[in-house]
C-alpha cells in the first residue's frame, strides 16, 4: 500500500521562503499561547492545512522538539555558510586522484567555494560554489550546488568529496557497545569519497567536482533532506530545512488551531484511528527507502550498499512478516531521537519482548534467551568509507 500525501494531510504549497541571510519565516502562527482566537481562526481561510513551524509544536510537545533537536533529523540540510559545515572544510586540501585535482575549500558568507587544482601549484585554480550541505555528520555531510543545464533545466552537482565523522559515534562496534557514547566526533573527523562516486574519468572539467544528479533522483535528494522545498528555475523555493515536525505529521495548522481552543483535540497524524503499522513503514520508507525504490537484482543480492536502506531489511524480516506486518520502525526506536542513544541491552529487551521462552505462542532463541540478540540477528557491519549500519533483515546467520 502507498501512503499518498493527501492522507496524512500535507500540502504541496507552503507558506515558508528562503530569504536573504536564511531566514526562514513561518506563517501568521502565534508562537506563544493567549492569543485572540479570531487571528487564530483566519488560518482556516485555506481548504488544506499549512506548515506552523516546529516552535509551535514545541508549546504542547517540548519533550518530544528537546529529543528532536538533538537528534540528526534537525539537521539533513545545512548552507556551508554556517560554521557547523564550513569549519570543517575551510582551509582544508584534499587530494581527489590524479584524474581530478585537489581541492581547496575557502569559506565565505555565500557558502562554501571549491577550488580545483591540477597539481600542488595555486596558481590557474577553477573555482565552484557549493552553497549548500546534506546530512547531519552522523554518518557523513555532502556539499552540493544547483547547477542550470544547457538544456534549461536544473541539476544537482553532488561533491566528490564528504567529510566523515571519526569512529566515536560507533564506540565499540567491533565487538559489543559498552553504552553507545557519543563523543566529539568533529574533532576527528575526515574526507573521503562521497557514497555511491567511482574513480572513472570525468566527461569535462565540470565533473571533476562530483556527480550530477538529475530527474527524480535530484528531487528526491532534497525532499528527503527537507520539510519542504522544491527546486524551481536553478532555485530553491518553499524551503524548511532539515526533516522537522511537519515533515512527518503534516503541516499542523488546523491542528494548532483545535488545540487551542479544546482540551481534548482530534487526533492528528500517527494518532488517527486509520493509522497502521503499514502507514508507518511507508512513511519512513519514503525516505529510508523501500523495495520498490531499487532493482530487483538488487533485491536477489542484497549487498552491503542496502544496508544504509533499514525498511528493505526489515519487510524481509521473518519478525515482522510473522507479527502480522505490525513490527515497525517505531518498535524498536523513538522517532525522535537517535538510534544510538538507546543501548544495545535495552534493544535486546525489545527482541525478546516477543521472543520469550514460556510464552507458547513465541519463538524463543535456541542460543540465549539472556541477551545477544542484536549481535547475532543485526549485526552492525562496516559499508563503504567505513561507515555503520546494524542489518535490519532480522535471521539466523548460519553461514556468517
Amino acid at each position: 500500500m502507498h501512503i499518498s500525501r493527501r492522507r496524512i494531510g500535507w500540502k504541496a504549497g507552503s507558506l515558508f521562503a528562503l530569504a536573504i541571510g536564511w531566514v526562514v519565516q513561518s506563517t501568521s502562527v502565534p508562537i506563544t499561547s493567549g492569543e485572540n482566537p479570531r487571528e487564530i481562526d483566519q488560518l482556516n481561510v485555506a481548504a488544506l492545512p499549512t506548515f506552523v513551524g516546529k516552535a509551535v509544536c514545541a508549546e504542547c510537545h517540548r519533550s518530544n522538539f528537546e529529543m528532536h533537536q538533538a537528534s540528526g533529523h534537525a539537521s539533513t540540510f545545512t548552507l556551508t555558510s554556517e560554521p557547523v559545515v564550513s569549519n570543517l572544510f575551510d582551509g582544508k586540501t584534499v587530494d581527489a586522484g590524479e584524474l581530478h585535482g585537489l581541492f581547496h575549500y575557502r569559506s565565505s558568507e555565500e557558502g562554501l567555494l571549491v577550488l580545483r587544482a591540477l597539481d600542488e601549484s595555486v596558481d590557474e585554480m577553477v573555482p565552484m560554489k557549493f552553497p549548500y550541505a546534506l546530512g547531519s555528520g552522523r554518518n557523513a555531510i555532502t556539499l552540493f550546488s544547483i547547477l542550470r543545464e544547457e538544456s534549461k533545466t536544473s541539476s544537482i552537482m553532488e561533491h566528490r568529496v564528504s567529510w566523515y565523522p571519526g569512529r566515536s559515534w560507533y564506540p565499540g562496534r567491533e565487538g559489543e557497545p559498552s553504552n553507545h557514547q557519543v563523543t566529539d566526533s568533529r574533532q576527528t573527523g575526515r574526507f573521503g569519497l562521497t557514497p555511491g562516486h567511482t574513480n572513472s574519468e570525468p566527461l569535462d572539467a565540470m565533473d571533476c567536482f562530483g556527480e550530477r544528479i538529475r530527474g527524480e533522483k535530484m528531487d528526491s535528494c532534497i525532499e528527503c533532506h527537507t520539510t519542504s522545498g522544491k527546486i524551481v528555475d536553478h532555485e530553491l523555493t518553499d524551503l524548511i530545512p532539515n526533516v522537522d515536525c511537519e515533515k512527518c505529521h503534516g503541516p499542523g495548522s488546523e491542528h494548532v488551531r483545535l488545540a487551542r481552543r479544546m482540551d481534548n483535540p482530534p487526533a492528528f497524524s500517527v494518532g488517527r484511528s486509520d493509522w497502521d503499522g503499514e502507514s508507518e513503514i511507508q512513511l519512513c520508507g519514503s525516505c529510508h527507502r523501500l523495495p520498490r525504490h531499487v532493482s530487483p537484482k538488487e533485491l536477489r543480492d542484497y549487498s552491503s550498499e542496502l544496508l544504509r536502506l533499514q525498511p528493505i531489511g526489515l519487510l524481509r524480516s521473518e519478525c515482522y512478516v510473522k507479527s502480522g506486518r505490525s513490527l515497525t520502525c517505531s518498535t524498536c526506536h523513538n522517532p525522535h531521537q537517535d538510534a544510538h542513544l538507546k543501548s544495545t541491552a535495552d534493544y535486546d529487551q525489545d527482541c525478546r519482548t516477543c521472543h520469550q521462552p514460556h510464552v507458547e505462542s513465541q519463538v524463543a532463541c535456541s542460543v540465549s534467551t539472556d541477551g545477544g540478540c542484536v549481535k547475532c540477528h543485526m549485526p552492525p557491519i562496516s559499508v563503504e568509507q567505513d561507515m555503520v549500519f546494524h542489518d535490519h533483515w532480522i535471521r539466523v546467520r548460519e553461514n556468517e
